[in-house]
Formats: C-alpha cells, structure tokens, sequence
C-alpha cells in the first residue's frame, strides 16, 4: 500500500499520525543516549514527546494507543515494542527480543515504524466500516463541469476525508490499547508484598479496634480505670497475649545471646592488642636498629631512649606514635630477642643497648611461638 499522504486525512488523522513521529523520535534520543538495552519509562517519554509534539500533554493511554496499533496492523508481530510493568507506578518500553525493526545500539526504522503504523490504521479503519457497515471506497475525486465525476483510482487510499465529526470520534474511541505485561521480578516479589500489605492491614485493624474500645470505654472511679466488660473482651485479650508473647521471645533472645557470648572465647584486652602490635612491628624494628648499628664496631651499641623513638618514627613506613614505638622496644627486650636488646634506666634518664653479638637469628619461628602468625 502507498503510503498515506497528509492532505488527504481529517485532521485527527494527521494529528495522530504527528504524535507516533513525536513518540518515535523522542523514543530514539532515549536509546541515543542509554541504548537499546534500557527500558524507556514511561514518565519520562511521555515528557519528551509532549515537548516534540507542542499540541497537548501526552499521557500514558496515548503511548498504548500508538502501540496498539503497531500490534493490530497487518504486520503487527513485527512491532519491537511491548509495555512492561515495574511496579509503584513505573511502567517502561521495552524491545522484544531479535526484532527486525532495531539495528545496532542506538538506532531504529523510523521510517519503516511510521510506515507500520500508516498501515496499522487503514487495517483498522477498514475492519471498522465492515463492522458498521459502512462502505469502504476511495477518495472520490471532483467533478469536471457538469459531466460526471472521474473514476477513482485504485491504487489510492482507502481512508476517505468526508466523514463527519461523529464517525470519526466514534473510530479514534475504538482503538486499540497496547496490555502492559508484569515484569517477571515484580511477579516474584508479589508474594512478599502480599504478606507485607496482609501484616499491615492486621495492625491498622487491630488500631482501630484499640481506638473504638478506647472511646466506649466506661469510667467508674478513677481515671482510665479499666472496667470488668473490658477483660472480657476477646480482642483485647488477643492484643494483651501478642505482647507477652513478644516479650517473652525477646527476653529469651537477649539471654541466649548472653549466653552464647559467656560460653565464646573472652574478648582480648585493650593490653594484649597492644602487645600483639607491637609483635608484629617487631621485624621491621630489628631492621632498623641493625642498620644503626651498622656504622658503629663495637659489640655493645647504646642508644638514648629519646633519640632511637625518633629514628624508628622517620624510618618505619607505617606511622608509628612513641608509645608503639617504645613498646616495641620493651617486647623486643622482655619476649622476642632478650639478649640483643635491653633497656637500661638510671633515675630518669633511660637508655636502650644492643647486644650484637646476641643477635637472633630465626625471629619468624620465634614470633609464631609467641602466637603471632
């Protein structure tokens, strides 16, 4: 069939046929920048083809339209598209697996869409009028003078431009709409939020029964004294043993928890964490002080307590503070190497010697002893 031209359509003809080449370009500067792979949701297309069509706010019932068209047309199950929900309200273009009309990432027919969609429109204009039974002829063509009219041409369209204003509402109503199908996720999850909606709708009943009792509620005496029909009452009884319940599972978990935790291993002490650090600092420490040992011949090198902290803190690659440093020095005189380094104190000054004569020769093995892997 040729296609359809403009000037021989009733206007909402034409403006339909604006609004899918809006929809199709709005729809190809989405797979432009996402590409093909991402759905296109449906409040954003329907933004971006209102701004192209600039005729009136475009809604969701007129991107089904469109696509119901694609599929009710001769060669409706080419039609890459089909609507998918997503729940809450979000509802996305998706394109159908392998369609002929998609190549690439980014780029689709155009043309051959629009073209689809022309073609969609004579196949229903045409089961209309044999429904109505209307006669389905072709666009009668004008008089010359007063002789008769001219033959028409086959090979033109079958939409003819004389219908009055009600045949045509009447077939623009009639369209069909494309089905929004349910995302598999969204099937899966169903379940789930059943339960959720169940468990709401129990404790907004059981709020509201709290809510009734609570003004037909009887004083006698004292303020908020509760009355003898109200203990009698089956669901306030209900409420009162939920509680308890809860209660009680929540007790039994804070003492199994309890328990559980006494029967564990105990938690080291803010000392021991120090200790095992400082462990294992202690083979980039040795490095150190045998390489300030290294200009110094004799056996026995001493060093000041401050000047050595100093040295390890500018020459560990970690940061290391004083107090690290200085209880690396003591787990290397007092556990891993106590020959080879000793801290020596005379009032308040304090010094540490190297024995290098007693250096330690296997500090891997030594350290594993001492329980550091």
């Amino acid at each position: 069939m040729s296609p359809i031209a403009p000037g021989q359509l009733p206007a909402e003809l034409v403006n339909l046929l604006a609004l899918h080449s809006s929809f199709l370009t709005a729809l190809s500067l989405h797979y432009a920048h996402n590409g093909t792979s991402t759905p296109a949701d449906l409040r954003d297309l329907t933004a971006s083809t209102t701004l192209v069509w600039r005729q009136r706010k475009v809604t969701y019932d007129d991107i089904r339209l469109l696509i119901g068209v694609l599929d009710f047309g001769p060669s409706g199950k080419d039609n890459p598209y089909y609507l998918s929900d997503y729940g809450r309200g979000k509802i996305c273009i998706e394109i159908k697996e392998n369609s002929i009309m998609m190549s690439g990432m980014t780029h689709m027919n155009e043309e051959g869409l629009q073209d689809m969609f022309k073609e969609g429109l004579d196949s229903l204009w045409s089961q209309w009028t044999l429904s109505q039974k209307m006669v389905s002829r072709p666009i009668a063509m004008p008089k010359r003078g007063r002789g008769r009219p001219k033959k028409a041409d086959i090979k033109q369209t079958r939409l003819e431009t004389f219908l009055d204003e009600t045949s045509m509402s009447k077939f623009l109503s009639q369209l069909p709409l494309a089905d929004i199908t349910t995302c598999a996720s969204l099937t899966a999850l169903a379940p789930m939020q059943e339960k959720g909606r169940k468990r709401l709708r129990e404790f907004k009943e059981s709020v509201q029964q709290g809510r009734a009792q609570k003004k037909t509620r009887q004083f006698s005496g004292k303020e908020n004294e509760p009355t003898p029909l109200q203990n009698q009452q089956p669901v306030q009884a209900k409420i009162t043993e939920f509680a308890a319940v809860r209660k009680t599972n929540l007790l039994d978990r804070i003492l199994a928890k309890q328990e559980a935790a006494k029967a564990g291993p105990a938690a080291p002490s803010p000392a021991e964490l120090q200790r095992r650090a400082a462990l294992q600092r202690t083979p980039e420490v040795l490095g150190v002080l045998s390489l300030l040992c290294a200009n110094r011949p004799a056996v026995r090198v001493s060093f000041s307590t401050t000047t050595l902290l100093q040295s390890l803190q500018g020459s560990i690659r970690s940061p290391i503070s004083k107090e690290e440093a200085m209880k690396c020095i003591e787990v290397l005189a007092n556990e891993v190497a106590p020959g080879y380094v000793s801290i020596v104190s005379i009032g308040s000054i304090s010094s540490v010697v190297v024995n290098q004569a007693m250096r330690p020769m296997d500090i891997k093995s030594r350290l594993v002893t001492l329980g550091v892997a």
